[in-house]
């Protein structure tokens, strides 16, 4: 963190200890970002942005609240808005964590920015070419950001920590139109915090465009279906919805009277980890100071736990698991870490020799159109492949899938030896079965 940096943070700090209020904390948070970018097969251009902020909550009597600035100077008013905002805040009679140990996880890789600028549009610009290589009918996007931050928080009870991050990311896509006038858009992405692969991304882009050559039809019912990783993040959204605090404390859950028993196959395991080293979710501590630590939080098929930070945690009467996430400008509020799911013993080569005939599901539109929060979803398909005897035909169009999560994923589910990881989730492929239909 810059010098100025910690000399703003101890004068908010001085500021804050002498304030008449039950608890106090301040999350500061700096971050450098930089953007590199192609458009329509073309250098586009190149950013960089900060990200410079003070959020500072004071619980005054019971009732928290709460505001921020960019700017040191207007910490006196920021400091009475906090004090006023606490008449009308919401009730939180939880006590801050005291300073204590913190794990060690690697965060930060300066590697990242020992590169120059040349370097990054050399290496996109090899993207773009790779693609269209192989399509030169393709339109193509290409960009690669990188962020240098460091967080810190300070309480009244003495936690004083922070540590320093990095984070690269890139998302590529390629746009073809087919001989027969449709319209197909591949995309792929990657966040590490560390230096990302993004070659790897032009080659499953390729692979994707290979399997989109023709477009094939099917006729509805219930069918063999395969989801790649990047689907299956979002039917991992929906499993996930309900394994928080407040929706536990809300009674929206459909996870209420459930912890313990088996929802799902006995196949699938799913742990919530911050201890990854370079993951794009790790952290030492979370954004409320509270170590952290994995979690089972579905073992074998039995759902074990869910996510609590302090508020939550307090309501509930049990510990809060470190899962706070917050920014500057926003109050904390509860959010997984690294979802890691436990991989199968089949490849993704034999699942598609093995599934007869059946779907390959990538991309999806309008995903979660249904009762999600009861675990059901439909949604029309973006990119989709039908599989015939091992051999994928072509993609299919206008056509929809629906399922419920609990029923797909039962005893009879198969899951990769391969994972990829999709933003901060680390997943297999996923072959299951479920209700398709056209539109």
């Amino acid at each position: 963190m810059l010098e100025v940096e910690k000399l703003n943070l101890s004068r908010i700090q001085e500021t804050c200890a002498k304030q008449k209020t039950r608890w106090w904390d301040v999350f500061a948070e700096y971050a450098i970002h930089k953007t590199y970018s192609f458009k329509n097969n073309v250098f586009y251009g190149v950013r960089e942005s900060e990200i410079k902020g003070y959020g500072i909550r004071l619980n005054i009597d019971g009732k928290t609240g709460f505001s921020f600035c960019n700017d040191i100077a207007m910490l006196d008013s920021v400091m009475e808005y906090a004090r006023e905002t606490a008449r009308y805040g919401e009730i939180e009679e939880y006590d801050l964590p005291a300073k204590q140990p913190t794990p060690h996880v690697e965060c930060y890789d300066g590697n990242i920015f020992n590169k120059d600028t040349q370097y990054y549009l050399h290496t996109l610009q090899n993207v773009v070419d790779t693609i269209r290589s192989a399509y030169s009918d393709c339109m193509v996007d290409a960009g690669l950001g990188c962020v240098d931050g460091y967080i810190h928080l300070i309480n009244s009870r003495g936690f004083d920590s922070g540590y320093h991050y990095s984070r690269q990311g890139s998302t590529i896509s390629a746009l073809r139109i087919l001989p027969d006038g449709s319209r197909v858009q591949v995309y792929e992405s990657i966040t590490w915090n560390s230096d990302v692969n993004i070659h790897e991304l032009s080659e499953r882009i390729i692979q994707k465009l290979n399997f989109s050559k023709q477009t094939v039809k099917m006729p509805f019912g219930n069918y063999y279906v395969i989801f790649t990783p990047k689907a299956f993040g979002q039917i991992m959204g929906v499993v996930l919805q309900g394994l928080t605090g407040r929706s536990i404390e809300r009674g929206i859950s459909r996870y209420i009277g459930k912890f313990g028993e088996k929802v799902f196959g006995r196949q699938f395991t799913v742990y919530d980890n911050p201890l990854i080293d370079f993951a794009p979710g790790s952290y030492p501590f979370d954004d409320e100071g509270i170590p952290a630590k994995s979690k089972t939080i579905i073992e074998n098929g039995y759902v074990k736990t869910y996510i609590a930070h302090l508020q939550s945690a307090h309501l509930l009467h049990v510990q809060p698991t470190g899962n706070a996430s917050r920014g500057y400008a926003i109050l904390p509020q509860e959010s997984f870490s690294n979802i890691v799911v436990e991989p199968g013993t089949t490849s993704f080569k034999d699942m598609i020799a093995q599934m007869g005939t059946g779907i390959i599901i990538d991309q999806f539109i309008g995903f979660g159109q249904s009762n999600t929060l009861m675990g059901n979803f439909s949604a029309n398909l973006d990119l989709a492949w039908l599989v015939v005897q091992g051999e994928v035909k072509g993609r299919l169009t206008n056509s929809m899938v629906s399922g419920d999560v609990t029923t797909m994923l039962n005893d009879k589910i198969v899951l990769s030896s391969e994972r990829e990881w999709v933003g901060d989730a680390y997943l297999p492929y996923v072959l299951c079965r479920i209700n398709y239909s056209t539109t």
